[in-house]
């Protein structure tokens, strides 16, 4: 069984005909030889409840800070909403699927992120205990991960790449695909980049190229290749046959960093 690792976000979550797409193509995937684990953000989401709070969002290098008011409703919408949608939609489809978030059997121990400005409640994750996925895996289930973390019995908001970047690398996983609205690293011109290393990752961040929420991905991406990955894919989404033949093997698309 090949193990495959998917972080999803940006439209995706939240879109409505893609993720049905999406889950037709992992329910399809399941059916065969691979072990899928889907890792979802949801900051569209997020930031709509957050609204109800009267606060405005923040956020610092691609990362929300995260007061406790907003922590609530951050574990609300992603352990909750979020995460209880994509099971549902891939039970429709066949998948046999459960939800998770990495406070359920510690899966993510978190310490707050330390740094030159303090974020609130937003944590690193210090630990990966992956047993509970692989559990899931054996007894034939499709785990949907929020990222949500715990640690020093408090919840932990960590970015859903670094959290689907650090499982990935705790189970050695075949394939590791980031989802988001982009098609891929792009550079000034808007160009897709179709492969990158450490060296040009560094270059494109330094002069502003890649910024934002692309930011924590790209540097996860090499984080993860450093610790065993053999090559990471950050691309868009097209539809479920194209995403298939991805992960399969068939045809390559979006940026690969190798």
């Amino acid at each position: 069984m090949k193990k495959v690792v998917v972080k999803i976000g940006g439209s995706l979550a939240i879109d409505e005909a893609k993720l049905l797409d999406f889950t037709r193509a992992v329910a399809k995937l399941s059916a065969q030889d691979f072990q899928v684990a889907v890792v979802h953000g949801g900051g569209k989401d997020i930031n709509e409840n957050i609204a109800l709070l009267s606060e405005e969002p923040r956020f610092i290098e691609g990362l929300r800070v995260t007061t406790p008011s907003i922590m609530k409703m951050v574990e609300m919408t992603l352990s909750g909403h979020v995460n209880k949608k994509l099971v549902r939609m891939l039970e429709n489809e066949g998948a046999s699927a459960i939800g998770i978030s990495g406070v359920d059997g510690k899966l993510f121990e978190a310490k707050k992120r330390e740094g030159g400005v303090d974020l609130g409640q937003v944590g690193n994750i210090a630990k990966v205990n992956p047993k509970i996925v692989t559990d899931l895996w054996t007894a034939g289930w499709t785990p949907v991960v929020s990222p949500i973390s715990i640690g020093e019995g408090v919840a932990w908001n960590v970015n859903a790449d670094t959290a689907a970047s650090e499982l990935a690398i705790a189970l050695q996983a075949d394939k590791f695909l980031l989802v988001s609205d982009v098609p891929g690293v792009l550079d000034k011109e808007k160009n897709l980049v179709s492969s990158l290393d450490e060296a040009k990752v560094d270059a494109l961040i330094a002069d502003g190229t890649i910024s934002g929420g692309m930011i924590p991905k790209v540097k996860e991406s090499i984080k993860a290749i450093k610790l065993g990955l053999g090559e990471i894919h950050i691309l868009g989404w097209k539809d479920a046959d194209t995403f298939v033949k991805q992960i399969q093997g068939e045809l390559n698309y979006g940026t690969i960093l190798r």
